[in-house]
């Protein structure tokens, strides 16, 4: 792609400055379904998004149409765009920053495995299902999706930045059944190296899910210390970090308005993010062509700094973070590579202390019970009992409630279970002082 030839044209048609990036994607996806293969998908889709300056102010176009016309069509689309903007552009096209730490973390070997080898990997998997247990009685899905990004991003100014990644995420559900009791388990596996697979474990780690939820028990309602199992602490640390967007703070919608550079949790709670850690979600530059840096966000409870793209931080009279995206036209911000610090002490030592508690194990319908501008939520909940220090019986019908703001504020600590999640956050189980849980007494 000559990108020269786009911002040629664009000075010729009175664009002052532009910028044009440019997204390809390869994607494959299959899944089995009582020993068979249901579903087999290969998708390739490919994108190109203008922005730039005309009279004074900003405009957007995008197409997904690569031909000799596109670059005609993606400026027709910017300069429509601009002259119906209600705002002047403050900030302009950007630059470029001084320096840029680009690596490579791409598995070439990932890329260039045969499908085959795929197939026969989901087939092995559902198999050994089968095999370890008497109680499964269904294995309903297991899937494989692999996806082959590049980006590239160009400027007027000279920027010329491109970057290449690769990741597949394998999941699967079973059935378990003992007596009348009839229980659902489900993971994934999320990585750009199926060299690292062990397939027992990951076995192993559903069906016992699903097996110790046999006996569960109503739960008296109340408030309860409760630990939440990582995966569950990171669906409910999103919410905290989409209220930490700059722009969500500047339109006042969100809960953490007012609280930069003030505490938001306890000292316990420390959160950095790293777009430049290595592996699938590493990422130099953000959407705005901005250098990206490892960061602190939250120091010892301490909410040091907002998301910021450029415009919310002029306004604010900061500098951009580097967490600017663009999509749709709209500039806005997102994050990556969110690291919580863990512990050193193991899940028994971190609840050692509890007598009569609650191990939240899975959440559901988040998004239906969230309030995002208050951070109160109310979602369905598994898990179980923890009495005297230890996890004991399964919890049925239940219900976890709360406040974001307020849970951070209540961590207690954390353990050293730690894990990087397919979300692109990095964490353990999380001790939380006491939240609401929602049952029936019988």
């Amino acid at each position: 792609m000559n990108a020269q030839k786009f911002f040629d044209l664009a000075k010729a048609e009175g664009v002052s400055e532009s910028q044009l990036r440019i997204v390809r994607a390869d994607s494959i996806a299959f899944s089995t379904y009582h020993h068979d293969f249901d579903s087999y998908q290969i998708n390739s889709s490919q994108s190109m998004q203008a922005a730039g300056i005309y009279n004074g102010k900003y405009g957007t176009g995008a197409t997904e149409k690569f031909g000799k016309d596109s670059f005609a069509f993606l400026l027709g689309a910017l300069k429509s765009s601009a002259q119906n903007s209600e705002h002047s552009n403050t900030v302009g096209i950007f630059p470029g920053s001084p320096k840029y730490k680009k690596r490579n973390f791409y598995n070439k070997s990932l890329a260039e495995t045969p499908i085959t080898d795929k197939l026969q990997l989901i087939k092995e998997i559902e198999n050994r299902f089968y095999a370890f247990s008497p109680e499964v009685s269904d294995v309903p899905n297991v899937s494989y999706s692999e996806s082959n990004l590049v980006s590239e991003f160009y400027n007027s100014f000279g920027l010329k930045l491109k970057q290449k990644r690769n990741y597949f995420i394998i999941s699967a559900s079973v059935v378990v059944k003992r007596g009348d009791e009839t229980k659902t388990s489900g993971d994934y596996i999320f990585g750009n190296d199926l060299s690292k697979i062990d397939i027992d474990f990951f076995v192993k780690k559903i069906v016992k899910a699903g097996i110790d939820q046999f006996g569960g028990e109503p739960c008296e309602p109340k408030p309860y210390p409760v630990l939440l199992k990582k995966d569950v602490f990171a669906a409910l640390l999103e919410v905290f970090l989409d209220a930490n967007s700059a722009d969500e703070v500047q339109h006042h919608s969100s809960f953490l308005e007012g609280l930069e550079g003030k505490r938001v949790a306890s000292r316990v709670v420390n959160i950095d993010e790293k777009p430049l850690l290595p592996g699938p979600f590493y990422t130099y530059y953000d959407g705005e062509g901005v250098a990206r840096t490892n960061k602190k966000i939250v120091n010892h409870g301490v909410l040091l700094t907002h998301f910021y793209n450029r415009e919310t931080a002029k306004k604010a009279g900061r500098e951009s973070t580097g967490n600017g995206t663009v999509a749709g036209g709209k500039i806005g911000t997102s994050s990556t590579n969110v690291i919580v610090k863990p512990s050193k002490k193991t899940t028994n030592e971190l609840i050692a202390k509890i007598k009569d508690g609650v191990f939240v194990t899975d959440i559901t319908g988040l998004g239906q019970g969230l309030n995002p501008n208050s951070g109160d939520f109310s979602c369905q909940a598994q898990g179980f009992r923890i009495e005297n220090g230890k996890i004991s019986t399964p919890l049925d019908l239940i219900t976890l409630a709360g406040n974001i703001l307020q849970m951070m504020k209540d961590v207690v600590g954390f353990d050293d279970q730690y894990e990087f999640i397919a979300s692109g956050i990095g964490c353990s189980n999380a001790l939380i002082k006491t939240m609401s849980i929602g049952g029936s007494k019988e």
